[in-house]
């Protein structure tokens, strides 16, 4: 395998919510890491809830590294991808919700130019290996394009089924990742997560992936934006931050692109879930016609065999996410 004591893994946005996440499954596999992400408030807040995870875990601190970074600014890429020796990179540096519909000249230098960017510096640094989270939303927003199924890796929509602006970004993302393996033989791969959930999942256009059993577990009534007759699929952050990691350290690959899959739940599955844990709890749906614009299921055969691992049911991610609210009383 590799050296690792002498090599580290760089995680870009990696005080975000799955960023933080894969940092603390490489420590827990005794690798170091570099936890690269912008200078802000809410990122010092987030690097103090990280350390206090990291010391949990009873690891050496030193195996750690922060660095700011604004992968707009190509200065400091350089500057980090020229300071370490880097093996390999987990690119989660991304604007997020509502900074592509309300700020798109903004979101297009971070996810166009600044991801284009990443890709640069693993040619220009001989880099082993980038993963990158790409999106389920760039299947579009109808389940109904492609019937009643699982959608496969193969599956593809045009651009008038599409809803989030975010999501096309991703498409492009992943054009321009195939373009780099064909040009320079890189090696690139990138997961198409379906709804992300877990305690912490804030300040994004999907915080009811918390709220649903965050809120319950604090005493609180929660309004969801679907019916009960609404279907996602669902992957608790651990296992999703888990599929990049594995990703990253595999020798190689026998593909580039890779569903999360995990499990498909409408909301009264998703409702008898909290309640098991907490009778009383409140979740509040909007009327049977109310949708997320996102697609219902994913095939994720391909991950499961790749890396040979298996996420954890919704119910015990549920738990999870329960356990962690309540601790952060």
């Amino acid at each position: 395998f590799f050296l690792w004591s002498k090599m580290s893994v760089l995680v870009t946005g990696g005080l975000g919510f799955i960023g933080a996440n894969v940092a603390l499954q490489l420590l827990k596999k005794d690798i170091s890491v570099i936890v690269a992400d912008l200078d802000n408030n809410q990122n010092k807040q987030n690097k103090e809830k990280l350390l206090k995870k990291i010391n949990k875990l009873k690891k050496n601190s030193n195996s750690i590294t922060f660095e700011k970074l604004d992968i707009t600014n190509l200065e400091n890429l350089e500057k980090i991808f020229s300071s370490y020796k880097i093996d390999s990179v987990i690119n989660l540096a991304y604007g997020i919700g509502a900074i592509c519909e309300e700020q798109p000249l903004l979101a297009s230098k971070i996810n166009i130019v600044g991801t284009t960017s990443v890709f640069d510096m693993v040619v220009k640094y001989n880099i082993r290996r980038l993963v990158f989270a790409s999106s389920e939303t760039v299947y579009g927003e109808k389940q109904a394009v492609y019937g009643n199924r699982a959608i496969k890796e193969e599956d593809f929509t045009g651009i008038n089924n599409h809803f989030f602006t975010y999501g096309v970004m991703k498409l492009l993302n992943e054009f321009m990742a195939e373009k780099y393996i064909k040009k320079h033989g890189c090696s690139i791969a990138y997961t198409r997560p379906s709804v992300v959930f877990g305690f912490g999942r804030q300040n994004t256009a999907l915080n009811w992936a918390e709220d649903f059993a965050s809120k319950p577990a604090l005493g609180l009534p929660v309004n969801l934006p679907f019916s009960k007759n609404n279907k996602d699929n669902w992957i608790y952050v651990e296992d999703c931050a888990e599929q990049l990691v594995r990703l990253c350290l595999k020798d190689n690959l026998n593909f580039s692109c890779f569903n999360t899959g995990s499990q498909t739940v409408d909301g009264y599955e998703l409702e008898n879930t909290v309640k098991k844990i907490i009778p009383e709890a409140k979740l509040n749906f909007l009327k049977e016609s109310a949708f997320t614009p996102l697609i219902d299921d994913q095939d994720d055969k391909r991950i499961r065999k790749e890396i040979d691992f298996h996420p954890r049911s919704f119910a015990e991610g549920v738990e999870c996410l329960i356990r962690e609210a309540r601790e952060s009383v």
